[in-house]
């Protein structure tokens, strides 16, 4: 997952002289539109591939790359994980994928798993952690992680506040005042973090700003609109999406409607274009095993891939959820799907790498 890079031009943080408060100061600063980091053509392949271990990248993690290449035949272009605000920037495991070529892409998530359960709770009760980022409290994290990212001197991707859309995450709009000003606090943290990164000069860090598509747990009201999300050209790189079929169950009982990858993907994908003229990516997706009206998990990645090709031509790089977790998303969760995932990435449109046009 090769791309070339392109260099950013300097970035000048104008903050302001009047400190009235640390979230107003650092949400306000002037930084120039994000340049286009996808400069090649067609779409990468990318996946999640370490089950539940994915907080830090394994010290196997070469081994299983290797395996998942082997199977997909296929290289990959950028492998994901998900660190915490309880975890370093991984400078080692970075390098460690840059010497196979292959884009590091860091799923940040705001929340602490050593004091927190989990980084879904209950829609009840307040949760502090985007104030205390507002109000300077990890301000030295925050800080040391740019600076090390910007040690870091290649290109990283970082997914930050993903999912903002949904009702599941400690940072997405439901449980930080919801219609009270939710989406709006979400942005605030998104600008105060950026700008941080930004001001250290660490321009090698791509963001990706990420809403959810279609779900039952999504709320439909305008207040949860994705555009009430956007931070503005200037503080996105790529454009994510996430979206999953998961007919006809759920692991916890509850049915689910079948999902195809328009029914998935449509909406928000047209929603998206119109934000920003960012490239685009499909940061995680998938579906389980299923049988529908002469359809089965084949021939949706069949369809999926074609789709993508031909129809979503903005998305420049996908995340295949190589999991068996809540369902069994993996792409060898059947031989047939192994078999039209292999046939789809074949294509020469899939064929995108790091550094090659």
């Amino acid at each position: 997952m090769k791309l070339q890079r392109i260099t950013l031009c300097a970035i000048a943080i104008a903050l302001s002289a009047c400190t009235q408060n640390k979230q107003e100061q650092n949400t306000t600063s002037s930084i120039p539109i994000a340049k286009s980091v996808a400069n090649w053509e067609g779409c990468m392949v990318s996946a999640y591939i370490f089950q539940e271990d994915g907080r830090a990248l394994p010290k196997n993690s070469l081994e299983l790359i290797e395996e998942f290449e082997t199977l997909i035949e296929h290289d990959l272009g950028s492998v994901m994980w998900y660190p915490t605000f309880a975890d370093n920037f991984p400078t080692k495991e970075c390098n460690t994928l840059k010497e196979k070529n292959i884009i590091p892409h860091l799923t940040w998530e705001l929340f602490f798993p050593d004091s927190v359960a989990y980084n879904t709770m209950p829609l009840e009760g307040s949760y502090s952690l985007m104030d205390q980022v507002l109000n300077g409290n990890h301000d030295a994290y925050i800080e040391q992680f740019a600076l090390d990212a910007k040690g870091y001197s290649d290109e990283v991707l970082i997914r930050f506040l993903h999912e903002f859309n949904g009702n599941w995450y400690l940072w997405g709009g439901k449980k930080n005042g919801a219609e009270n000003g939710g989406p709006q606090k979400v942005v605030a943290v998104w600008k105060y973090v950026v700008d941080k990164f930004r001001a250290v000069g660490a321009d090698n860090v791509k963001w990706i700003w990420n809403p959810h598509g279609p779900s039952i747990d999504i709320v439909a009201d305008e207040w949860n609109n994705i555009a009430n999300y956007w931070p503005g050209d200037a503080y996105v790189d790529w454009i994510g999406m996430d979206a999953y079929n998961w007919y006809p169950k759920d692991p916890w009982g509850g049915t689910r409607p079948y999902r195809d990858f328009d029914n998935c993907f449509r909406t928000l994908y047209d929603a998206c274009t119109e934000l920003g003229d960012q490239p685009i990516m499909i940061a995680e997706f998938g579906t389980p095993e299923f049988e529908y009206e002469g359809q089965n998990k084949a021939l949706w990645i069949q369809d999926a891939f074609d789709k993508i090709k031909n129809d979503y031509t903005r998305i420049k790089l996908f995340v295949w959820f190589q999991i068996n977790k809540e369902l069994d998303w993996r792409v060898n969760s059947s031989d047939a799907a192994l078999l039209k995932f292999k046939e789809g990435i074949k294509d020469p449109y899939f064929s995108a790498m790091k550094g090659v046009k």
